[in-house]
């Protein structure tokens, strides 16, 4: 049987602003990681010299090469509807070894409830996937359980720049059995501090605007707050998802929207344009990730001529028509409010 952590709500650590990067949780993590890797569970050994550079410009977006990621992986199932049923047949998390499964997450002792596995075609060293009642089989579309057990993951790591990112169906899913993302980045994200605007006041809920493809964002202080914010995320997922609009999550420790030094868990849910099928890979694509500051490639010419502005460029195309913003807004406005 696997490990299990038992998360500890008066231990959670929300600051990006520290040099401490491990605690326990993390030595967990890296341990059963490592160990996974001596046994020969990944598609490809990732380069510990990978190539990286941090673009000029405002952002300071930084891209890492990783051609195997793209070459090496298991195919991406093609989707053309966010709600889509759940295929048994299809690759799905009760189908992976054991041995994938590194350790089991929550605050009693359910060691088959919030699973940390592996992700066998990892973007970078110690890339995991979280992976909430799969037994249940839920497709992937967010819920209120799930959020949470995101908050726990991100909460349990000493790491300043870990992250937690989620991705439906259309929006770069690739598998429709319902995970989020935990990667440890190589450095700040320009996500975990940049200025957002006040846009309802009840929920505390931001506008990220810097992109004509805009994000709802929440801020959490303190365990307290993590039922209550998961709520108001959910009810915005569901609204998306209900609406059949492709969406992207991402979860960062940063600076708190409302008060300056600060530290907050920041969660930003996008909506945006719908990718349909599968479309061969040229450049790059607009995921969780890359919507967040961070790019990995899989060519070598694109790493070395990428730049921020067509990065904001190719973002601000995904973005959906300003008519239907306005109503999503609106709409979660009156959400929002009930």
């Amino acid at each position: 049987m696997w490990k299990h952590f038992k998360f500890d709500p008066h231990s959670i650590n929300l600051s990006c602003h520290t040099d401490v990067k491990l605690n326990e949780f993390d030595t967990l993590l890296h341990t059963e990681w490592d160990r996974a890797l001596a046994q020969n569970l990944f598609t490809f050994q990732i380069d510990n010299q990978v190539k990286q550079r941090v673009l000029d410009g405002d952002l300071h977006y930084i891209v890492e090469l990783n051609p195997s990621r793209y070459e090496k992986r298991r195919l991406p199932y093609a989707f053309e509807h966010v709600i889509t049923p759940f295929d048994k047949n299809k690759f799905n998390f009760n189908k992976i070894k054991n041995e994938e499964i590194l350790f089991s997450l929550d605050s009693e002792q359910q060691t088959d409830k919030h699973l940390v596995i592996i992700n066998n075609s990892p973007i970078r060293s110690y890339h995991v996937l979280l992976v909430p009642d799969r037994q249940l089989e839920q497709t992937q579309i967010s819920t209120i359980d799930s959020i949470l057990f995101a908050l726990e993951f991100i909460t349990s790591s000493a790491h300043p720049f870990i992250y937690v990112g989620f991705n439906s169906l259309c929006g770069y899913a690739s598998i429709n059995h319902l995970h989020f993302h935990g990667i440890y980045m190589p450095d700040r994200l320009f996500l975990q501090t940049i200025v957002c605007s006040p846009f309802h006041t009840k929920s505390n809920c931001y506008l990220h605007d810097f992109f004509d493809t805009e994000a709802f964002a929440f801020e959490i202080k303190s365990v307290n707050d993590f039922d209550k914010v998961a709520r108001y995320v959910y009810k915005i997922t569901n609204y998306l998802t209900q609406s059949e609009i492709a969406h992207n999550l991402s979860i960062v420790k940063g600076d708190s929207f409302s008060v300056v030094s600060e530290p907050a868990l920041r969660i930003f849910i996008w909506f945006r344009q719908p990718k349909i099928g599968i479309k061969p890979m040229d450049r790059c694509n607009f995921a969780c990730l890359e919507l967040s500051g961070y790019v990995f490639l899989r060519y070598a010419e694109v790493f070395d001529d990428l730049t921020e502005l067509e990065l904001r460029e190719n973002i601000n195309g995904i973005a959906l028509s300003s008519e239907l913003r306005i109503k999503i807004k609106e709409d979660i406005k009156h959400l929002l409010d009930q």
